[in-house]
């Protein structure tokens, strides 16, 4: 009978809190219960499992129900970015403590900036393997990975952050959510786009540009700076001030947000302003983490996501934008160059061959490219900015 009771003992706790419950005497079955449990009673062991299995559903009830509800969630949020990153300030905080607050606190996202459970590479694999629950990606970060998303890092085809986050949204259902098809997906946006930035010297045509070594912030564009003439060399944002104060790099080609971000402003004396790219962004949650969680759990998570969401952080990457130039564009710091549209067009004209060479690369793996391209384009013109 030892076994018995150790086995019953957990049970006593609840059938306490039943008792106070009701403010009753114990029931001919809680005695019986309890007697078995004291060693006090010989009753027959298949009749006691009986008469347990019908009082187990209410003694859970009792007690086990009020500690699986009072029970906090805890979720992973992984980017690497540093904790001063504007985006960890003003997007990922105020979403995490969004979720804790429409939960009540049974819902708790813990973030882990600067790479902590993975590299900027790795993240897509972190998530989905489970290392984290929650994610920051950038697609063009895994060449190959995202096919469809990839049409989006293209060059000249966007104004602003809003602008690529509402073709991102626009096009997402038709054409790119099967890039995603192992995710959850929380929210889309984009950074601001991306301008060529140079220590020494301007860049205010082609003949400027070439030879130069510049940063390039992906493959497409480490293609588009050769088209135009420039070295490109790869590297880490976090390597950038290092690499420019020595001089082992001419200048950069990055969004305006990625040098008030990490602290290079003071390195920079021209700027020209043409809006070559954008990088697609998106946060995804591991998706078997998202099914398993509770109803009021996932309600609070896409509440608090959405499309809505990824526009606010897009704006957030525009914000930082205009207010970096009015701040740097001041005499004695660095020079901005607007080219005219004719100098631009000549940038245009050089790169414009990767639109017909992404068209034949992607078309292989079964994707519609051209139609797609197509679609791009047209979403473009439609939700350009008035």
């Amino acid at each position: 009978m030892g076994g018995m009771q150790g086995f019953l003992s957990g049970f006593i706790f609840p059938v306490v809190k039943f008792q106070k419950m009701f403010k009753e005497s114990p029931s001919t079955i809680e005695r019986i219960l309890l007697k078995v449990i004291t060693g006090g009673c010989k009753m027959k062991k298949n009749i006691f499992i009986f008469i347990l299995m019908i009082l187990a559903p209410v003694l859970w009830l009792a007690g086990g129900s009020e500690a699986v509800q009072a029970q906090t969630i805890e979720l992973k949020m992984a980017h690497f970015m540093p904790p001063m990153h504007i985006q960890h300030q003003q997007s990922f905080l105020p979403f995490a403590k969004k979720v804790e607050e429409l939960t009540g606190g049974r819902v708790k996202i813990k973030i882990y900036p600067s790479e902590t459970l993975g590299s900027a590479a790795q993240l897509a694999d972190s998530v989905k393997a489970g290392i984290t629950d929650i994610a920051f990606i950038v697609p063009s970060y895994t060449p190959g990975r995202f096919p469809r998303t990839s049409a989006l890092d293209l060059p000249f085809l966007f104004d602003s952050a809003e602008h690529t986050t509402r073709v991102f949204y626009d096009l997402y259902d038709r054409y790119l959510a099967e890039d995603y098809k192992d995710y959850k997906v929380l929210w889309l946006y984009s950074c601001d786009p991306g301008q060529f930035f140079s220590v020494s010297k301007p860049i205010r045509n082609l003949e400027e540009l070439k030879g130069m070594k510049i940063r390039a912030s992906s493959a497409d564009m480490s293609k588009a700076l050769k088209l135009l003439g420039a070295n490109p060399v790869g590297m880490p944002l976090s390597e950038l001030h290092m690499a420019l104060d020595k001089k082992v790099i001419d200048g950069m080609l990055a969004p305006t947000s990625a040098i008030y971000d990490f602290k290079i402003t003071d390195l920079i004396k021209h700027s020209t302003r043409l809006n070559i790219y954008t990088a697609p962004m998106i946060v995804v949650m591991n998706k078997e983490k998202f099914n398993s969680l509770p109803d009021y759990a996932k309600k609070a998570i896409e509440k608090a996501s959405g499309k809505a969401w990824g526009l606010r952080a897009a704006k957030i990457y525009d914000t930082l934008d205009a207010d970096t130039v009015k701040k740097v564009n001041l005499p004695g710091a660095m020079q901005i160059y607007r080219l005219p549209a004719a100098e631009k067009q000549k940038f245009m004209n050089q790169v414009k061959i990767m639109e017909t060479d992404w068209i034949e690369k992607t078309a292989q793996k079964g994707v519609p490219a051209r139609e797609l391209l197509t679609a791009v384009h047209q979403s473009a013109i439609r939700n350009r900015p008035k």
